[in-house]
């Protein structure tokens, strides 16, 4: 059974400490994410937050007073489905790579105490420290 010293253990608390603020900024980025998407004619723009939700939906102009009620309605349909898209992407792009093998960041962070079970159970998994004198 390999033995860990507490060198080791706090080598990798630092080390957990670190991924874990890593992945809160993160989060912190990602859940301010919006996007928006303006159609070619620019007469229609969406605007989503980082949960995909609409939060604004401008129409400018008249000319979309020419197009019928279920042309209309499928660009805004298309709008915010693109800018969910996006903003999906670019979370997925910010969250990519930083969290270790296993944990799939988009999920959610573990809690700091989270954090500490698993480190206590890798040192259940791999012996008792010993002591330092």
């Amino acid at each position: 059974m390999m033995q860990l010293s507490g060198e080791d253990i706090e080598q990798m608390m630092a080390e957990v400490r670190q991924s874990h603020a890593e992945l809160e900024q993160a989060a912190a980025e990602v859940e301010a994410l919006t996007s928006t998407v303006t159609s070619k004619d620019r007469v229609l723009s969406a605007t989503v937050d980082a949960h995909g939700v609409l939060t604004d939906l401008r129409i400018t102009g008249q000319s979309w007073r020419e197009l019928a009620p279920k042309e209309l309605c499928s660009r805004i349909v298309a709008l915010v489905s693109q800018a969910q898209q996006d903003v999906q992407e670019r979370g997925q792009a910010l969250l990519s790579g930083l969290a270790p093998d296993g944990v799939d960041p988009a999920a959610g962070l573990p809690s700091a105490d989270e954090m500490a079970a698993m480190m206590q159970g890798l040192v259940a998994q791999f012996g008792e420290a010993p002591r330092e004198r």
